[in-house]
């Protein structure tokens, strides 16, 4: 009876139509550009019969703690956004997430993905992650309107970003754009030691966890001018959201952001032309580098078999070719698939592109990659306190960075 049981409810899970499922998925893109692009994946999945249900959080933390929180409530979600590499790799192991290798040996991901993403959403052997996009974390976007006004070029290195600061001020515009919370301080932090501290350095201590080369003059050096940065920053930045942030670039007021290209999807959502109203570059200092970021989603373990086939409609769907196309025209991103046209790629994505196919080096993995979720939290409370107080010096936050490197090669 045990042995018809379950092959009763294996037939189930095989032939459940689509149209009956709910697929209740969990990510945090809020934002115009962002909301925009997530719709082209829930549009696609009731084009196939199925109910999506949005469940959207404020950020990548709220929306960590949600999904674990309805883990841990025996209510998981369908599919929920994950960061690909550590983070996937802790529930992979915790027996908590679905694989995807049926859908990878169907798609022959060996050869569709690029090797850094095939071996992020790969955990002992099995692949637990759907890698939906590539973004690239170190562009700097700007208000052509104000460097054109004040016959500026775009600056190519910080310490040409630091003579033209006071220059910009004087003229009544916000120097950087910046928002004082966990997501973008990584990020400005991120685009500093890449451009300031260097390739080198930057692989040292993401990917090695190279506690001496975390506490080098170097390293101090990239803490150093992120406290110079505190001066340029309007009297709005903490806790502000990033397209809030952004917004500020769009609006002319002030005159570039260091932020993911992510931005472009709220750029077209703002009726905005590139070349025309904004100009993007690769950060100060990171003409040869690119921070890779990858969107991905993850798939609760489950034993309802309504939910397994709504979690492989959604799994088949975000990897399509034509799907992750037009996600990407509205995420700003480029396809996680190797297999997709790329023809209308703008100037800032061919850009990216070129420099990746510089080779590994200089493919420069997000901390989030690379990191653990503890290791993170560390990081992101370091760069929080140094930013909220300037009496602390950079070479005593240089110290704290080098002992959080430590415990990560631990």
């Amino acid at each position: 009876m045990v042995r018809i049981a379950a092959i009763a409810s294996i037939l189930a899970a095989a032939s459940w139509p689509a149209a009956a499922q709910p697929a209740d998925v969990i990510h945090f893109w809020t934002s115009g550009g962002e909301s925009r692009a997530v719709a082209v994946f829930a549009h696609e999945y009731e084009k196939r019969g199925g109910k999506w249900v949005d469940d959207p959080a404020v950020g990548p933390q709220a929306e960590i703690a949600l999904a674990m929180n309805r883990i841990a409530g025996g209510n998981p979600p369908t599919a929920m956004q994950w960061q690909a590499g550590a983070p996937t790799r802790e529930l992979a192991q915790q027996g908590l997430l679905a694989d995807l290798d049926w859908l990878a040996k169907a798609g022959d991901w060996q050869k569709t993905l690029p090797p850094l993403l095939l071996q992020k959403a790969t955990v002992d052997g099995h692949i637990y992650s759907a890698p939906v996009d590539v973004h690239g974390a170190n562009w700097m976007f700007y208000s052509t309107k104000i460097f054109q006004a004040l016959k500026l070029p775009p600056p190519k290195s910080w310490d040409e970003f630091f003579a033209q600061a006071p220059k910009l001020q004087a003229a009544g515009y916000i120097p950087i754009a910046f928002g004082a919370n966990a997501q973008q301080e990584s990020w400005i932090f991120m685009a500093l030691l890449a451009g300031i501290g260097g390739r080198d350095t930057y692989l040292a201590v993401t990917v090695d966890h190279d506690a001496r080369a975390a506490g080098s003059p170097r390293v101090e050096a990239v803490f150093d001018a992120m406290g110079r940065l505190r001066q340029y920053v309007d009297a709005g930045s903490p806790n502000r959201k990033w397209n809030d942030t952004l917004a500020l670039v769009e609006t002319n007021k002030a005159a570039l952001m260091i932020v993911g290209d992510w931005a472009k999807g709220d750029f077209s959502a703002a009726n905005l032309t590139l070349d025309k109203d904004y100009g993007c570059e690769l950060a100060p200092g990171t003409s040869d580098a690119y921070i890779m970021a990858i969107d991905a989603f993850a798939f609760p373990k489950t034993d309802k078999p309504e939910q397994i086939q709504a979690q492989r409609t959604l799994a088949e769907l975000m990897m399509d070719p034509a799907v992750q196309t037009e996600f990407t025209r509205y995420k700003g991103s480029v396809p996680s698939r190797l297999d997709v046209n790329l023809a209308e790629l703008d100037r800032c994505a061919k850009m990216g592109q070129q420099v990746m196919a510089l080779g590994p080096s200089h493919q420069l993995p997000l901390v989030n990659l690379v990191f653990t979720p503890d290791i993170y939290g560390q990081y992101v409370d370091l760069l929080a306190q140094y930013w909220a107080n300037p009496g602390m010096s950079a070479a005593e936050a240089t110290k704290k960075f080098s002992g959080i490197i430590a415990a990560a090669g631990r």
